[in-house]
């Protein structure tokens, strides 16, 4: 059966019951009662209650009906229906949606601490744009798709319209994909995660949410669709009265799709957007960002789905970020000169020429002129020294938008790696080590694991003295494997552990690529050979002397 068009659904003016027509509310079943008089009219009764059900002889008392005269009941008897469980019937209904809410993907979520987001005379025109789009309600594109190449600032831009859309009292919810994250790397906790927002910006929503779930516990068993109708569609259906009246926000942010790693999933989250949020008289603006993967660039192409109903930004094409870039250096650079101690900094560092060299080697990637920044923050070495070594870096050629990063990613790694092995480390690479804290992320929380495989039981501090770049530490809970902001009393020293996390993914991208790090790729092999090496260390020295 075809799902029906939210214009169906909410466009539809509520007609008056019939007065010979009586509309049972939901809830309870609904008794008639009837008195051996045959004069008497049959009567329907319901009481709510939150006790358990009972039924309870009454005498006939005209207290019943406050405002009736000159007639009497005899013999009758009144049977008082109880709504049992429905208070704990709910809260199992929200306790359900809590389980299967991806926290992690709200935009404000302690998992993405210090997450991108734009400064603040940067991006302006475009977050105007995006920011006037979903306050205009009227507009008929319903969707607004951003694109652009990796490390163009898509998410921070996204994270800073989320922030705004917040401070407005418009944003109804946001979900944040991260490949590297099993909880949102896949497209089956989208629903359930939005829903819970939305339960959070009304209780009427809460309630009708709640509800849906406790009729249907295995909801989130069904497909994205179904989720989207029982859990979206309908509770706004039901109150489309409250969206009328601006009384709920609007606005649906999702960055980051291509980061969905099943494509399959890709395409039955935007079917399911499609055909439940961006048909018929639905109240909500959507805005997506993400690269122009396949499943998506097709979806968007003039024979797509997804064609007539969206606006696009390519950031790419439609916005020069170079003056932004400009700006960001120019605000980055003067907190270098304010803080630094180097003699040979002076107020007009690095000068315009310089400057020039690298919004031209940024070629609009925000990520390189973040990563250029932090590498001349790190506390090791001069900003100017260090400035010397991003410049004899960049490629003479800007063909391929990402060999000036990468070009970057080896220069810093190389001069890591030079100072990581003239210390005693036990003579072990530093790649390695820093591939096997990275290509196991659900590893490195186990609780030996920092004692197993950093040589001195040093932990990963000791790898970030040159790469606080590219890389930070995130101290998590080994129980639950998640962000914690410090020891305090939930977490012991002992359930918490540093794991080593990148700043952005095309890092990650980068040590996976030979033909990328060139000469710093590592094998997988050769990091589970190291891993199975130091687990056979750990265990001779942790056995019982004299027991083999």
């Amino acid at each position: 059966m075809p799902l029906p068009s939210l214009r169906s659904l909410f466009g539809k003016k509520k007609s008056r019951a019939s007065p010979s027509k009586t509309i049972p509310p939901e809830g309870p079943t609904v008794e008639t009662v009837t008195a051996p008089n045959d004069n008497l009219v049959p009567l329907a009764s319901t009481v709510a209650a939150t006790t358990a059900p009972q039924s309870q002889s009454h005498p006939s008392s005209n207290a019943f009906f406050s405002h009736a005269s000159n007639f009497h009941i005899e013999n009758f008897q009144y049977t008082e229906v109880n709504e049992a469980g429905g208070g704990r019937s709910k809260t199992a209904g929200w306790d359900l949606l809590v389980s299967k809410t991806a926290h992690t993907a709200l935009y404000d979520s302690a998992a993405r601490f210090d997450p991108p987001k734009c400064d603040e005379d940067t991006r302006v025109e475009v977050i105007l744009e995006i920011i006037n789009w979903i306050q205009s309600r009227d507009d008929p594109k319903r969707l607004l798709y951003m694109t652009g190449p990796a490390g163009a600032g898509k998410s921070a831009i996204q994270q800073t319209v989320a922030e705004k859309c917040s401070s407005l009292g418009i944003l109804a919810a946001s979900f944040v994909f991260a490949a590297a994250d099993e909880s949102r790397n896949d497209a089956l906790p989208v629903v359930a995660t939005l829903a819970y927002q939305l339960a959070l910006a009304s209780p009427i929503l809460r309630s009708e949410i709640s509800t849906a779930i406790s009729n249907d516990p295995h909801i989130f068993n069904r497909s994205i669709k179904k989720q989207m109708v029982a859990l979206i569609v309908n509770p706004a259906q039901r109150h489309r009265a409250a969206f009328e009246t601006d009384a709920l926000p609007f606005a649906i942010l999702i960055d980051g799709l291509d980061e969905c790693i099943k494509e399959e999933r890709q395409e039955e989250l935007l079917t399911a957007i499609d055909e439940c949020l961006l048909q018929g008289d639905s109240p909500f603006r959507l805005f997506i960002a993400s690269r122009p993967e396949l499943v998506i660039h097709n979806a968007l192409q003039p024979a797509g789905f997804l064609f007539q109903s969206t606006l696009r930004i390519d950031l790419n094409e439609d916005y020069n970020p170079d003056s932004d870039i400009e700006r960001y250096f120019q605000r980055r650079f003067w907190e270098i000169v304010r803080r630094s101690t180097d003699p040979r900094i002076t107020a007009s560092w690095p000068g315009q020429d310089i400057m020039g060299e690298l919004i031209m080697y940024a070629s609009g990637q925000f990520i390189y002129a973040a990563t250029v920044i932090r590498y001349l923050q790190e506390p090791r070495g001069s900003p100017v020294d260090r400035l010397e070594t991003v410049l004899s870096s960049a490629p003479m050629s800007r063909l391929n938008p990402l060999a000036t990063l990468d070009a970057l990613y080896r220069r810093i790694l190389s001069k890591a790696r030079e100072n990581y092995s003239a210390v005693n480390n036990g003579g072990v690479d530093l790649m390695v080590i820093l591939r096997a804290s990275l290509l196991f992320p659900a590893v490195t929380i186990h609780r030996h694991f920092d004692r197993i495989i950093y040589p001195t039981n040093s932990g990963p501090q000791n790898l970030l003295h040159d790469l606080r770049s590219l890389l930070a530490v995130r101290m998590v809970s080994r129980a639950f494997g998640l962000p914690v902001e410090s020891d305090g009393p939930l977490f012991s020293d002992s359930s918490i552990v540093p794991v080593l996390r990148p700043y952005h993914y095309t890092f990650e991208q980068f040590l996976r690529d030979d033909t990328r790090a060139g000469e710093l790729w590592v094998h997988p092999a050769d990091v589970d050979q190291y891993i199975t090496s130091c687990c056979w260390s750990h265990i001779d020295r942790i056995r019982p002397r004299g027991k083999k």
